[in-house]
């Protein structure tokens, strides 16, 4: 399948035109072509999303190698396959990458990596960008020295997937209902369900305030009481007194504790893990499941009230969570 179809850069045979547009794109890698008698056969889409780039790039049915050397560029890159295969040494570490595993590579790190029939959207995340955009999330207030990120990403667990799957949704909107729109509010959309998307769903040094977990220090023992008991019941009806019987204190204390140590009430917490839920059975669902299937099942009974508070956790619709399912 061809993504971004409409935003093409490149299309060559040349590894030298291929070497020089990657450079202007800010991709600094050294490619070659592995073997005698093959040639290279490279496509490079990409489109501007409001200041963040998203690209798709191919080298053709071919082996290659990239080596790209350490730099003072504060940027990773999010690789998410859609064919072939790479053998990855990055981070002291070496491991492969597909469809089912990605890359998420900082630049200022060495790599090397040894491509076949290589294709991926490649996605260049500024780390300055993505501090601000946790701290639009969490305010102003909140501490943010770096953000680091696992190097080796599982694209099939449910986070995994539903980054694949908008990141594949985002894509094919522009070649499709979106196509040609340079509406600036529509392209800031996208970039921000982006950046939310690999902010909330992929491990990061931030993800305990963004997920409301607490940080570090000891959280009193009624608090992790009531916590267990909205994890193992979040299926059933769920009552703060029920949650402060449970808990063994007072309503008020349980709230108070509970927003200190999560930044949110009891019951605001046990929407958010019904709401984690249900997008996991929707990023996992059958043919023939529908949205308020998922919904009632979490104790979800309006629609549109649902659908509201799926956008402000998830930022997409839970309609497309289910269509754009693995």
């Amino acid at each position: 399948m061809t993504y971004l179809e409409n935003y093409e850069v490149l299309a060559s045979t040349d590894l030298h035109e291929l070497r020089d547009t990657l450079v202007r794109l800010t991709y600094r890698d050294e490619i070659d072509v592995i073997g005698k008698g093959h040639e290279i056969d490279a496509s490079l889409r990409a489109v501007d999303l409001g200041g963040q780039s998203l690209m798709h790039i191919t080298y053709g049915n071919v082996p290659t190698h990239v080596h790209a050397y350490e730099n003072d560029e504060d940027t990773l890159m999010l690789f998410i396959l859609t064919g072939g295969q790479a053998g990855i040494r990055h981070h002291g570490k070496a491991f492969g990458i597909s469809p089912t595993t990605g890359l998420l590579r900082d630049n200022r790190v060495p790599l090397t990596a040894c491509q076949d029939a290589f294709e991926s959207f490649v996605i260049p995340l500024s780390i300055d960008e993505l501090k601000q955009h946790a701290r639009s999330i969490l305010g102003e207030g909140v501490g943010l020295k770096d953000i680091r990120f696992d190097t080796e990403l599982d694209l099939t667990t449910p986070n995994g997937q539903h980054l694949r799957n908008t990141v594949i949704y985002i894509a094919e909107a522009l070649d499709g209902p979106l196509r040609g729109a340079g509406n600036p509010i529509i392209l800031a959309g996208l970039k921000d369900l982006l950046l939310t998307s690999v902010l909330s769903l992929l491990p990061n040094s931030a993800t305990d305030a963004l997920q409301g977990r607490p940080k570090a220090g000891a959280v009193p023992y009624y608090v992790k009481r009531a916590r267990e008991y909205i994890h193992a019941h979040a299926d059933t009806a769920i009552t703060l007194e029920t949650l402060a019987s449970h808990a063994g204190c007072g309503y008020r204390t349980l709230q108070i504790a509970f927003n200190d140590a999560f930044g949110m009430s009891p019951i605001a917490y046990v929407k958010y893990v019904r709401l984690t839920l249900a997008h996991n059975d929707l990023c996992l669902a059958d043919n023939g499941v529908s949205v308020r299937d998922v919904a009632a099942k979490w104790g979800f009974t309006h629609m549109g009230w649902f659908s509201k508070c799926y956008v402000e956790q998830f930022g997409v619709l839970p309609s497309q969570t289910l269509r754009s399912r693995a």
